[in-house]
């Protein structure tokens, strides 16, 4: 059981890492379609993993914590990136 969770903060982190590259790829391309699944899906299945991670062992809960982090800094990200943009007026 041990093993399960320290596991499950180190896949919190990776699953934190590809949300963050696709979503700047998918920023980058600039493409029609808003990457949602890079956007909301993937960030919430890492921020699960890393809360289900933090009940590991202490050692073993930095990656867990970084995938915490990186998961709302996401979210943090999505919800600045739409509320700055509702607030420029294009038209006088």
């Amino acid at each position: 059981m041990k093993r399960i969770l320290s596991f499950a903060g180190l896949l919190s982190f990776l699953t934190a890492l590809v949300a963050l590259a696709g979503l700047n790829i998918g920023l980058l391309l600039d493409g029609d379609e808003f990457p949602d699944f890079f956007l909301i899906r993937l960030p919430m299945i890492g921020l699960a993993l890393g809360i289900v991670g933090l009940f590991a062992k202490k050692s073993s809960r930095h990656y867990a914590i970084w995938g915490i982090g990186l998961c709302l800094f996401i979210y943090l990200f999505t919800f600045l990136m739409f509320g700055l943009a509702w607030i420029i007026n294009t038209k006088p």
